[in-house]
């Protein structure tokens, strides 16, 4: 957790769980993309999904993230994609629909339930394997 988010969530009270909050994101640039009618709002939205990838890619790519390998090339890849595809859309009149599914998806992956694994106590807690990556930035 960075600085920033450990700061808010004292202050605030209230905790989200990380993936609720990279959900959180995700949904909002969508939002973006999806009521982008005017240049400037289409400018924006697709600079908003550039630095959403973009975080979420030095994420991934920290040393210290928990996700599986395969799983860590596969957010690169997909995540590099949509940095092309908008750095694309940017100059020209391309769909933005293709963003939105992809963002889609990593919104219900986010929001599926994650697998637990019992401790000694009999308590579930989250597999190392399946937590959210810190998002830096």
């Amino acid at each position: 957790m960075t600085y920033g988010m450990s700061q808010y969530q004292n202050q605030s009270g209230t905790y989200l769980p990380p993936r609720e909050v990279e959900a959180m994101a995700f949904r909002h640039v969508n939002d973006l993309l999806s009521k982008a009618k005017t240049h400037s709002d289409r400018q924006s939205a697709l600079s908003a999904n550039l630095k959403l990838w973009g975080i979420l890619l030095q994420g991934v790519q920290r040393v210290d993230c928990p996700l599986d390998e395969i799983l860590r090339k596969d957010l690169t890849t997909v995540g590099t994609w949509s940095m092309r595809y908008a750095n694309v859309a940017l100059n020209s009149d391309t769909s933005l629909k293709a963003l939105i599914d992809i963002n889609e998806d990593m919104i219900e992956g986010l929001s599926a339930p994650t697998p637990m694994t019992a401790t000694p106590y009999g308590a579930p807690v989250p597999t190392e394997r399946h937590m959210a990556i810190q998002m830096v930035g």
